[in-house]
């Protein structure tokens, strides 16, 4: 993702809805029907030069949406996806090399979830076999059930701004 292009659109209760373009964002503030809660440090490309904008970050819609929270499915799919398809271990990028890993093994009592699952390659996954991650020797990232918006806009890095909104603080 290019910095400063996407936005996130929370509603009037501050809720996460969805991930527009900038452009798109700072047309609906623009018009009176949100306003900016964050901002880039990136501005708009503009004809007149002296003029500076940025880019909208976090907006608030003035009106609540009403939609059931969705709660992204523990599937082999999206743990790939939310390690975006490489190796946690060695960082093999290659789909048809990757098996899922238990960080703590189920031969030890590891459960099937989201802080539990990571993406590794038919290699690392062969050598780790049923050894805890000190047995083994290598850190990873703390795994964690990614938010909906995440997966479905294939957001890879996520803003300072956009952490609190998406209860990842």
């Amino acid at each position: 993702m290019k910095k400063g292009s996407k936005t996130l659109v929370v509603d009037s209760s501050y809720i996460a809805r969805s991930i527009i373009p900038s452009e798109r964002a700072f047309a609906i503030t623009y018009k009176g029907n949100a306003e900016v809660l964050y901002e880039h440090d990136v501005q708009f490309k503009l004809v007149d030069t002296k003029l500076k904008i940025n880019k909208p970050s976090v907006i608030r819609v003035f009106t609540y949406v009403n939609l059931k929270i969705q709660k992204v499915p523990l599937t082999r799919h999206n743990i790939f996806k939310r390690d975006g398809y490489e190796c946690v271990y060695c960082g093999e990028n290659s789909k048809r090399y990757l098996t899922l890993d238990h960080v703590y093994p189920r031969s030890k009592g590891g459960p099937n979830t989201w802080d539990n699952l990571v993406t590794a390659c038919k290699k690392c996954n062969n050598e780790k076999d049923n050894l805890t991650l000190e047995e083994y020797g290598k850190e990873i990232p703390k795994p964690q059930r990614p938010h909906y918006l995440m997966l479905m806009k294939k957001i890879t890095e996520i803003p300072e701004d956009w952490e609190p909104f998406l209860f990842l603080k």
